[in-house]
């Protein structure tokens, strides 16, 4: 398959902690994932299986842009399985798995829809930050940091009239005994909403190293953003 998000390279796990995810039962998200993992090894192995079921993927998945918008749209769509492919596929080859096939395209489709959600989440905050006259803003943030390093944490700082982002992260060492804080440049599209990992910053297991550098990486020292 040609473009972004379209070989088995690109099929990363599922989240239903993603905006919106709550939409998506974990079972259905597990189910895709599990999905993927079976079908991309085993048309693989056949490379005339592997153009027919990319093929056919990717022509389910352009039918899913069109058809589900949203979240429960895409569920509907989900459960209706082997079905959809059936009435795309016609003669197709009987090697094609037609509910894995599903499976895959829907989670292509949800990949989608959770970017733009994000996308149009970030967006949001940014004008929410503006019309309030902060200079920065948190406009993601995914976990807790008083749970973490056992549960990951995720945050996206950034900068209201530029875009430019700071991505904090903590997650634990090889110990698993340590929390390791990351900093990430990043840069969001102002007109898109679309973020852009940067180059890395650095990693910290010091607290006031990590505190320190997070300053640095801001225009304004010491004037941290607010959780809008």
């Amino acid at each position: 398959m040609a473009g972004p998000g379209s070989g088995p390279e690109n099929y990363g796990p599922l989240s239903a902690g993603a905006p919106g995810g709550r939409e998506i039962p974990r079972a259905v998200l597990r189910a895709w994932d599990e999905a993927e993992a079976r079908l991309f090894p085993t048309i693989m192995a056949r490379p005339d299986l592997y153009q027919q079921s990319v093929s056919m993927i990717q022509r389910l998945l352009g039918r899913l842009r069109d058809t589900c918008l949203d979240l429960p749209s895409l569920l509907a769509a989900h459960e209706r399985g082997g079905d959809l492919v059936d009435e795309l596929a016609g003669g197709a080859d009987a090697g094609i798995q037609p509910d894995l096939v599903a499976a895959a395209a829907c989670a292509m489709r949800y990949r989608e829809l959770v970017a733009s959600l994000a996308a149009e989440g970030r967006l949001a905050a940014l004008a929410r930050a503006r019309s309030e006259g902060r200079s920065w803003e948190v406009l993601e943030e995914t976990g807790s940091e008083d749970r973490a390093p056992f549960v990951p944490y995720q945050r996206i700082e950034a900068e209201v009239g530029t875009g430019r982002a700071v991505i904090i992260s903590i997650e634990p060492d090889e110990t698993l005994s340590r929390a390791v804080h990351r900093l990430d440049h990043g840069q969001v599209d102002l007109a898109t909403g679309a973020l852009r990992i940067g180059e890395a910053i650095g990693t910290y297991l010091d607290r006031e190293a990590f505190a320190a550098a997070l300053r640095g990486a801001r225009p304004e020292p010491g004037d941290g953003p607010e959780r809008g």
